[in-house]
């Protein structure tokens, strides 16, 4: 089994022939049409590369020892990841009931030796476009698909998650203008208009954080963070939400500063959506524990840590994904977009943040930032502050 690994873009060619003068001058005609070249000398070797390798095409002889071309052409149609590479036969064999028998195999084209170099090149050109346009096409169905599910999600939440809180405020607000409603049924109504005015909020600000994102819009300009600062301020954010649950938010920073460069907004976003789901998926009286220490390769790891439900491996799979559902549910029948993970996921691409999640059902989970730590000379800039 030989193959080259030229500079050469246009397809990746597999030439599987018994007879080595065959082999050398196909190679050598090909490589210089700009094509990568994988050559196997028998059926076995090629079925072998393929098990690894998928080229854009497969120039097969038919006469071969062990096993045919014919036999080749069909082991590899029975296989799913290489049934749609495009098999050309070269052979001598001429007799009708023989092209049948190659296109019966799974052969798209069939041409005999001695065989003009210009027309095998013509026909090998065909070929490879015709794969990549086929290729074209699957991926773009693959993204219209993904696309028409995305609008059938966004459909949804339009038409349930937003109607339904946007009645409820309504009503609530229709019943505080009732002058002659008690006093605390005005407090109930004002806490069902905050809970669902909440509701809708984080819904638009999570479509719109996603739709800016995917638009290339955010801007991720880096400035010097105080990490401890960072976290403390976004903690309490969500002491009121821990509060009504009796969770328990344990913050242990090292004695020490922590800075990194990175984009405070965005970073904040990213933290807001890790805490707010560790609360959610905590048990009522339960724990979040943030950990801030300093890592390998002048790195700190910030991770953020709940004894909640924990995510099965299917859960891991696809909770990156926009508007996942997941078997791991709020605790306290919290809301969620499915958009959270997804967020923060693009933000760390966005900010060239690591981001790692331990998990285990029935063991809660932790992701873990890893973020780039900025180290200062601080006795240094002590002295240079402090001289003439």
């Amino acid at each position: 089994m030989t193959s080259t690994s030229e500079s050469a873009t246009d397809g990746l060619i597999l030439i599987v022939d018994d007879v080595p003068q065959n082999l050398q001058v196909l190679r050598s005609t090909l490589q210089k049409a700009n094509y990568r070249i994988a050559a196997a000398n028998n059926g076995e070797v090629a079925l072998r590369y393929l098990q690894k390798n998928v080229p854009d095409l497969i120039l097969l002889d038919v006469m071969m020892p062990v096993i045919n071309g014919f036999e080749v052409c069909q082991q590899i149609k029975a296989q799913d990841h290489l049934k749609d590479i495009p098999v050309i036969f070269l052979t001598a064999r001429t007799e009708k009931e023989d092209v049948v028998t190659g296109f019966e195999a799974g052969g798209v084209d069939y041409i005999t030796k001695p065989f003009n170099m210009s027309e095998l090149m013509s026909r090998v050109k065909t070929h490879i476009s015709l794969k990549n346009a086929r290729d074209t096409i699957l991926k773009m169905n693959e993204s219209l698909v993904a696309l028409n599910e995305e609008k059938t999600e966004l459909m949804h939440i339009a038409s349930h998650d937003l109607k339904n809180p946007l009645t409820a405020i309504l009503m609530h607000a229709q019943s505080l203008k009732d002058l002659n409603a008690a006093e605390s049924e005005n407090f109930e109504s004002g806490e069902a208009i905050l809970r669902s005015g909440s509701k809708m909020l984080d819904i638009i600000s999570n479509l719109l954080d996603m739709q800016r994102l995917e638009a290339g819009q955010e801007d991720s300009t880096p400035e010097l963070i105080d990490v401890i600062e960072l976290v403390s301020q976004a903690l309490k954010e969500h002491l009121a939400h821990a509060k009504r649950k009796q969770i328990h938010l344990q913050w242990n920073p090292e004695n020490e500063l922590f800075f990194t460069e990175s984009n405070w907004r965005l970073l904040q976003q990213i933290l807001d959506n890790l805490i707010s789901n560790a609360i959610k998926y905590a048990p009522p009286k339960g724990n979040v524990t943030v950990n801030l220490r300093p890592g390998p390769h002048n790195t700190l790891h910030l991770s953020i840590q709940d004894n909640g439900p924990g995510f099965t491996a299917e859960d891991h799979q696809r909770m990156f994904q926009k508007f996942a559902r997941l078997s791991a549910q709020p605790t306290a029948d919290e809301d969620s977009t499915g958009l959270g993970l997804s967020i923060v996921k693009s933000l760390c691409h966005l900010l060239k943040i690591e981001l790692v999640l331990e998990t285990q059902p029935g063991e809660g989970s932790c992701f873990t930032l890893v973020l780039p730590r900025k180290v200062f000379d601080m006795e240094a800039a002590e002295r240079a502050f402090t001289s003439p």
